[in-house]
């Protein structure tokens, strides 16, 4: 009895986040476009960047035309040794310069701008990464969106492989395209808040000002999404205010970029989903308990890995016992999750990977098994910028 109890655990631990998954991939099909009428918001888009001459003035070259009269570009030149100040000056941006070798990231070049917009607070302030392309009226929707809502606003942020790229690279862009779109209108569709997602992610002034956000955290835009959605702040999605930005060209700058993202959702899995349970269960509310369950959802490639090693373990079990119906169950789960990513893949992922490319992703699953044994020997806490090409 005790051992059918605890692989009825195990099912519980498998099938929750898998049916989560599902869930909300299927609830994205009825995701329908929030309508936010235009406004005259005064707006600060906030720039972090460290070392990225390379990219910054495409950045804000694409943000510039779509400013108001009164807003402003403020770029945080974080412990940069390149010209990434100079460029910055030269677009007429606002540019404040930081140097702190003990104190290294995003959160704290984000905590150093906001602190310098206190003397003149924005209604909105908009985070955009530096190697990031702003689509034309995403901002204006942005703004409008935070004010009209009075949320945090997150845009589609989505991350494109380059061209002639590699395989894990382009399946890198799919994940993306799954995680950060269809689950995001999914959420929506469902009432949850969405995640934090890094760039594209519009503020009210009252919701930015007093939060803590001067941390190490290597997914410090994760970390944020969570403490303000227990605050019920949590963020809404605004799918056609896009943000798109280029994954690595190189195999080595991809990998270190997933394990810096993987580890971080991992990290945040292990330190955060208690407390989120926690404060559903205080304050009552659905959508946060639905927020707990999107939160508590692994990356794909491991969850498909563990929900596969669970199977397998059924299977020898039941030679000495009977495991009864839980390995169906498994099984069932892990079909319906694969199901839903070809229908995604289908539905939009067409012109990302090719049939005989996406036959192959079971062979990119089991080559990402380094970087979650990583997370167990070595996990990554501190923050690293990626490779830019």
């Amino acid at each position: 009895m005790i051992v059918i109890a605890l692989c009825w655990v195990v099912v519980l631990v498998v099938s929750i986040p898998l049916a989560m998954f599902v869930v909300e991939c299927v609830a994205s099909v009825f995701y329908r476009h929030r309508h936010v009428p235009p406004q005259d918001v005064i707006a600060a888009v906030l720039i972090p960047a460290h070392n990225e001459e390379s990219g910054l003035a495409a950045t804000i070259a694409a943000l510039t035309p779509q400013l108001g009269e009164d807003d402003v570009i403020v770029v945080v030149a974080d412990n940069c040794t390149d010209g990434t100040a100079d460029i910055a000056r030269q677009a007429g941006c606002v540019v404040l310069e930081r140097a702190d070798a003990s104190n290294r990231g995003k959160g704290f070049a984000l905590a150093y701008g906001i602190d310098h917009l206190r003397e003149c607070p924005p209604q909105v302030v908009v985070i955009v990464d530096a190697d990031c392309e702003v689509l034309p009226g995403t901002l204006a929707q942005l703004k409008a969106a935070a004010v009209e809502c009075d949320y945090p606003i997150q845009a589609n942020y989505l991350l494109k492989a380059p061209p002639g790229a590699s395989l894990p690279i382009k399946v890198s862009e799919f994940a993306v395209l799954v995680k950060n779109a269809v689950r995001c209108r999914g959420a929506s569709v469902l009432s949850i808040p969405v995640p934090l997602l890094g760039s594209g992610m519009a503020f009210p002034w009252a919701d930015i000002a007093d939060v803590s956000i001067a941390s190490g955290e290597i997914v410090e835009d994760m970390k944020l999404g969570i403490e303000l959605a227990c605050e019920e702040k949590g963020a809404l999605y605004l799918d056609h205010a896009r943000v798109e930005s280029r994954l690595p060209s190189t195999k080595e700058a991809l990998a270190k970029q997933r394990e810096r993202w993987e580890h971080g959702h991992l990290g945040m899995i292990q330190k955060f989903s208690p407390p989120v349970l926690k404060a559903a269960w205080k304050l009552k509310s659905l959508p946060l308990v639905g927020f707990f369950l999107d939160l508590i959802i692994p990356p794909l490639s491991l969850l498909l890995v563990f929900t596969v090693a669970v199977f397998l373990a059924f299977v020898g079990l039941g030679l000495l016992v009977d495991v009864g119906s839980a390995i169906y169950l498994v099984s069932f789960m892990f079909c319906a999750v694969v199901a839903t990513v070809l229908a995604v893949w289908w539905a939009q992922g067409r012109d990302i990977l090719a049939p005989k490319e996406l036959a192959a992703m079971p062979l990119y699953v089991l080559s990402k098994f380094g970087i979650y044994t990583g997370f167990m020997k070595r996990k990554q806490t501190e923050w690293q910028r990626t490779d830019r090409d």
